[in-house]
């Protein structure tokens, strides 16, 4: 029912988007795709235009984290606010937000994770894909940590959670922080869905009650990770933030 665009950044070639924009409409043709872009690509003038007139329903994006300390770091070379506006304005097309978000990064501390689900529940992606940060070959990053790397020398090896390096955290912390992220998100998700219960209640669908009510199992369940997660954090000599 849709079109996956595999492109790991689609219409990077400046005027591209346009173009395709244009010969779609030109033929008349009607299709609903998913693409993966940058903050600072869908900012530019005309580009989210062109992607709503051309079909596109779902744009993922690395959002990677909401600490600009890290994103720096990583030479991402986007802003957590271009983050905030690209989603806002992706948002009031109607086009559904997709975040690719990365924990583990070299000096990543508790505040930066803090930092990273504040920015989710602010604003709230239609879907999320968390992992932890691994060392692509011919980076930066991948020179500072390669003499670690031993037998993990793949990202496919992190597909566990597992850190292929030494981070702040264990991997045993950054798998317990994957299922809270989820957890909270979920939560405050399926608050939303209640209110418009309340408000409209003969709006909402089965899926959407479906997620009310996972509400319900959500709460207790984040609080439970929550303080694995301090535990976690306790048993590691490096301070918290």
């Amino acid at each position: 029912d849709h079109f996956w665009m595999s492109d790991d950044i689609f219409g990077l070639k400046p005027g591209w988007v346009e173009e395709f924009s244009h010969l779609v409409n030109v033929r008349k043709l009607k299709f609903k795709y998913k693409i993966q872009s940058r903050v600072d690509l869908l900012l530019q003038d005309g580009t989210l235009n062109a992607l709503f007139q051309s079909g596109a329903e779902t744009i993922w994006v690395g959002a990677e984290s909401g600490s600009q300390k890290i994103l720096d770091a990583m030479d991402k070379g986007t802003t957590v606010q271009q983050i905030y506006n690209a989603t806002e304005r992706m948002k009031q097309k109607g086009i559904k937000v997709g975040f690719f978000l990365q924990f583990g990064y070299l000096g990543e501390t508790r505040m930066d994770i803090d930092a990273t689900l504040r920015m989710v529940l602010d604003l709230m992606p239609d879907e999320m894909g968390i992992s932890v940060s691994y060392p692509l070959p011919g980076t930066k990053f991948y020179e500072k940590v390669k003499d670690q790397l031993r037998e993990k020398q793949n990202w496919s090896d992190s597909d566990d959670l597992s850190m292929m390096f030494k981070s702040t955290f264990t991997s045993a912390y950054y798998k317990e922080l994957h299922r809270y992220i989820h957890a909270v998100y979920r939560k405050h998700k399926g608050y939303a869905i209640l209110r418009k219960l309340f408000f409209n209640p003969l709006r909402l669908n089965y899926r959407d009650l479906r997620s009310g009510l996972a509400t319900f199992y959500y709460i207790p369940t984040s609080i439970a990770q929550r303080k694995k997660l301090e535990r976690l954090e306790q048993a590691v000599s490096l301070p918290a933030g």
